[in-house]
């Protein structure tokens, strides 16, 4: 963006120390880097005005003259620092990733099986706690304009949940080194926000996301072992397969190609 003059300038930029009051009249006042405390505590009030207007509206709620009023910035400040309303929801939802982040870390588990589902299960706790806002989450991730950063703002819980848990077992020495075990968890991740977004729409309930994310994370697992502790984990998957209750079609699956070519997919419950 370019410089702006003096009739766009926020007194509070000036009271903060974020514009350069000295400047010589008729000349643009220099930027400042915003690290000031007053734009510190500024930054604040609009994540957190942000993270109420969508948990209450959604992104259809979210306006610039809304979330200026609610937080108490000028429109000037907000388009300086993030450039648009998508800006805006994007560090709202990376604040809150992080938050996420670092309420894990700060437990310090040993990633076992058990654990990743509990946390599983914590996630989708945390989605119906604030469901209005999982749903913008969800559909940000799912947005068809690219976003790289974003994307992978949003997977890193996931990413890091997987990784955690595949150190462990590469540690242990069951982990298949035959297989790009990276693209496995990256691929985890895309997997469990498709799941996610079955939720968000109404395809299944919090009970069954849950047993939903046990199973995917299982799949992956299953790619990435060998051995003795790969046949474990297929027995869990066989259990999880068990609680959502095995398709009418099952096994047979493979053999009814003269139904797919008719268009007549899924006969089961997926």
């Amino acid at each position: 963006m370019t410089d702006i003059d003096s009739g766009d300038i926020d007194p509070a930029d000036i009271e903060a120390g974020d514009i350069d009051a000295d400047a010589a009249p008729g000349k643009p006042r220099a930027r400042k880097r915003y690290a000031s405390q007053g734009m510190t505590e500024r930054r604040a009030r609009i994540i957190n005005a942000a993270h109420n207007i969508l948990g209450e509206g959604g992104v259809q709620g979210l306006t610039i003259e809304r979330l200026s009023r609610e937080a108490d910035v000028a429109p000037r400040t907000l388009y300086r620092l993030y450039g648009d309303k998508e800006g805006v929801i994007f560090a709202t939802v990376a604040d809150r990733l992080r938050e996420v982040r670092r309420h894990i870390a700060r437990k310090k588990k040993e990633y076992t099986i058990e654990v990743v589902f509990k946390e599983l299960d914590w996630m989708v706790a945390e989605m119906y706690r604030d469901s209005l806002y999982a749903r913008t989450v969800i559909d940000f991730f799912f947005s068809s304009v690219p976003r790289p950063a974003a994307i992978r703002e949003l997977g890193s819980v996931a990413y890091n949940r997987f990784r955690n848990w595949l150190d462990r077992e590469i540690e242990a020495g069951h982990a298949c080194t035959d297989l790009d075990l990276e693209r496995i968890a990256q691929e985890l991740v895309a997997t469990e926000f498709v799941i996610y977004h079955r939720w968000a729409v109404g395809t299944i309930d919090g009970p069954t996301c849950c047993i939903e994310l046990h199973a995917n994370f299982l799949k992956s697992a299953i790619l990435s072992l060998e051995g003795e502790v790969r046949r474990h984990y297929v027995a869990l998957l066989a259990e999880k397969h068990r609680e959502l209750g095995m398709s009418e079609i099952g096994a047979a699956a493979s053999t009814n190609r003269a139904e797919r070519d008719a268009g007549l997919h899924f006969a089961g419950r997926a």
